[in-house]
């Protein structure tokens, strides 16, 4: 090939090459019917892409940006787990630490229960504390007292069993062991260093500028979704896809919020995450640990009525995939997916 030719072609490549993410996005967003969704894909510590597709309002035709704000459903246990190793850092708790130190009123029968079996979901607590209702504001402490009378699932460490009540209660020792509600540690410690000034908590009531709608489908229609009055500490944050990548560095560079091990911490595997047995699948602190066709992958997937998201983080190839949907319906994951097989050929 000449030189003309090839300069003459370069543009095109070029375009092709950065378009491709676009063709992907739109497909899949097509397929699984996503009303809007935010991306930012960070390549070598590079935001390479960093936009908004559809609707952030359907209704008055509000586009996606970067600067969306959309729920963040279970990604959010992340900010709990990290939030709870920085009180370790300050000599405030220890992940060691029996939750009788904490909830002294609590069973006798979760003494054996610690801090880290909440992080890791290994603590034989139910899934869900009984008194929780999605249409009713309440203190967590609530929440977490209804559990009192509930027989364990099993004996504490033995076994994973995804459990948000745990995350009810490491926020419940946020807010104690700081003298702050959690939502304000998180913000303090882990937010304003960061950089995330378009993070909040998920108040229903909070007017939050660039908030997103949530939407589901009932057969074939599209509606509003069921509103979430309720804070769940279990996906307690809204986010952007550009805040998003601000906290990827953060946690990619190891250089603030948290030590180099203990960042390092949250991502080691404790606990295999499938009965499997050929299953690569374990679960760290906030986070799972697990191999994409060969690839080293850390992630984690949210999921709050109308809202999915997924945080894709391939540590040894320089790739993270951040997707935030406002679709009840949405897959995020395989989109996820699909962009990464993308970004490997490249």
């Amino acid at each position: 090939m000449n030189k003309l030719l090839l300069c003459l072609l370069l543009p095109a490549l070029s375009f092709a090459q950065v378009d491709s993410t676009d063709i992907i996005v739109k497909q899949m967003m097509e397929q699984q019917k996503i009303v809007g969704l935010s991306l930012a894909v960070i390549k070598n510590g590079k935001a390479v892409v960093n936009k908004g597709y559809g609707w952030a309002n359907a209704e008055l035709e509000v586009p996606v940006n970067s600067e969306t704000v959309i729920r963040l459903g279970s990604v959010s246990k992340q900010f709990f787990t990290t939030a709870i190793l920085k009180l370790m850092e300050e000599g405030k708790l220890s992940i060691d630490d029996s939750v009788h130190r904490f909830f002294p009123d609590a069973p006798e029968s979760w003494r054996p229960i610690t801090v880290k079996h909440l992080m890791s979901h290994t603590s034989g607590l139910q899934r869900e504390g009984p008194a929780y209702d999605n249409n009713k504001i309440q203190p967590d402490i609530d929440i977490i007292r209804s559990a009192y009378d509930l027989p364990l699932v099993f004996k504490a460490g033995e076994k994973f069993q995804y459990c948000n009540l745990g995350y009810f209660m490491l926020a419940e020792i946020i807010t104690r062991v700081s003298g702050m509600p959690w939502q304000n540690y998180i913000h303090q410690a882990l937010f304003i260093p960061a950089g995330m000034h378009n993070s909040y908590v998920t108040d229903f009531y909070q007017i939050v500028p660039r908030r997103a709608n949530g939407y589901m489908h009932r057969k074939d229609t599209l509606v509003n979704a069921t509103a979430m009055y309720a804070i769940r500490p279990s996906g307690g944050f809204l986010s952007t896809s550009s805040d998003m990548i601000k906290w990827e560095q953060a946690m990619r560079e190891k250089k603030i919020i948290l030590k180099k091990a203990n960042w390092e911490k949250l991502w080691q595997p404790y606990i295999k995450a499938s009965d499997k047995a050929d299953s690569k699948e374990y679960y760290g602190f906030g986070w799972f640990v697990e191999e994409y066709k060969g690839h080293h992958l850390i992630q984690h997937g949210g999921a709050n009525i109308g809202f999915r998201s997924v945080f894709t983080y391939f540590a040894n190839d320089g790739l993270s995939i951040i997707i935030l949907t406002n679709t009840d319906e949405a897959n995020p994951r395989a989109i996820a997916n699909k962009l990464a097989d993308h970004y490997f050929r490249k």
